[in-house]
């Protein structure tokens, strides 16, 4: 008897929990169609940086709402650089062409748009400071396959050793074949477009100086468990060259007992002539320490510490001027949802819409898109009520073999 009182009991207090969520709203959809929700870093620490714990609803309609976790890539645009042409020379035997590597960049391989042309030309590389003496870099280079049916110019690349003279001469050797048409000479450069990151406020920061170890200890916690995956320093110290780790406090059991070590997950190096912002692979912690080798110096003067995660999203089917909820729950399992098979190309502007208002709430019930009738409020009081009746049968029961032994 006593064991199917326990029973009861504990399944209703596991029902009650599994009505508690953690809810936030999305209002500002401007048009229809898919949409990247933006997850805070509030939310991320909230699913414990697991998006299975995660549902989007209609809040009108109560409809739950598919969605696909996704991540913007970081891409890579490439520009082109023209070199001013100088000087341009021809003969019978040389054609001679000058450029200008204007700002004396670094370079190790030179571009060079050529007119159609079945000719192949051997090519020797100049380079020069000042446009009067020059020094080989390529000799006999085989320029070759000037042919492209789709466009009227082919682009070729002549690899350099390294060098950043000012002034580059090709000579086009026109003794073996004839002349060909060079109509622009430069380079190309990368620009890295990086995911945006969100700023974690709200932590503590205190700095402890070790000076018997010679080290200084910034120790950072938060309420709660945060993705981090960048640190920015502030530092007024000037010319410093410290050794940096960071480091987080385990347990493990060893012969029945509780030992307490630290683990190293990433180590930097902060030096004033460099930026002294590190990224790294993420983690997700409340606390961690931030370790540095001071040696015979004095302390850094850290004027500031800025905590950044990686900006994360899911992607949903959403439609203009509907307002929807997003929960998240740790008793909730992963989702089966159609729409991650139809997943955007990666190049393709989404709109994003962020989460306001997010806060504990309880009946987390009423975001799921259908109500079975465990889940209602009638199941939640009946079981109640059934309950009731079956503890009090049962203490009728005690209450009478007691009587009877009496």
């Amino acid at each position: 008897m006593k064991q199917v009182i326990s029973l009861v009991i504990l399944f209703l207090v596991q029902f009650i929990n599994a009505q508690e969520a953690t809810i936030g709203e999305i209002n500002n959809v401007k048009k229809s169609g898919l949409q990247l929700v933006l997850l805070s870093p509030e939310v991320i620490s909230e699913a414990e940086n697991n998006t299975n714990f995660i549902r989007v609803a209609n809040k009108k309609s109560r409809a739950e709402v598919p969605y696909a976790v996704y991540s913007i890539p970081e891409t890579i645009e490439k520009s082109f650089v023209s070199f001013p042409l100088v000087s341009k020379t021809k003969n019978d035997s040389v054609t001679s062409i000058v450029v200008s590597n204007v700002k004396e960049q670094q370079l190790n391989e030179l571009f060079i748009m050529v007119s159609n042309s079945s000719v192949s030309k051997l090519v020797n590389v100049f380079g020069s400071n000042d446009g009067k003496e020059w020094f080989g870099l390529v000799q006999n280079h085989l320029l070759t396959n000037f042919v492209d049916p789709k466009l009227q110019q082919v682009e070729k690349a002549i690899v350099l050793p390294l060098n950043n003279y000012k002034f580059l001469k090709l000579d086009l050797n026109n003794k073996v074949s004839l002349p060909i048409e060079c109509k622009n000479f430069g380079i190309y450069q990368s620009k890295v477009n990086y995911v945006a990151q969100l700023e974690l406020k709200n932590f503590n920061q205190k700095i402890i100086a070790d000076n018997s170890k010679k080290k200084s200890l910034i120790l950072v916690s938060f309420e709660k468990p945060q993705l981090i995956s960048r640190l920015d320093f502030y530092i007024r110290s000037d010319l410093y060259f410290r050794t940096a780790r960071i480091l987080v406090n385990r347990e493990r059991k060893v012969k029945n007992k509780i030992e307490k070590y630290q683990v190293e997950l990433f180590t930097f190096v902060l030096n004033s002539k460099m930026k002294t912002s590190f990224e790294f692979p993420e983690i997700f912690e409340n606390e961690f320490i931030i370790e540095i080798d001071n040696q015979d110096n004095p302390p850094l003067e850290i004027e500031k510490l800025q905590l950044f995660q990686t900006s994360k999203y899911i992607l949903a089917n959403l439609e203009q001027g509907e307002k929807y909820e997003i929960a998240v729950s740790n008793k909730l399992e992963k989702p089966n949802y159609d729409i991650v098979n139809f997943l955007p190309k990666e190049n393709e502007m989404l709109e994003v819409v962020t989460i306001e208002n997010f806060k504990p709430i309880k009946s987390f019930s009423k975001v799921e898109q259908i109500q079975l009738f465990w889940q209602t409020k009638w199941f939640l009081w009946t079981a109640i009520i059934v309950a009731g009746l079956i503890i009090s049968y049962f203490a009728l029961g005690l209450l009478k073999e007691v009587e009877k032994k009496d």
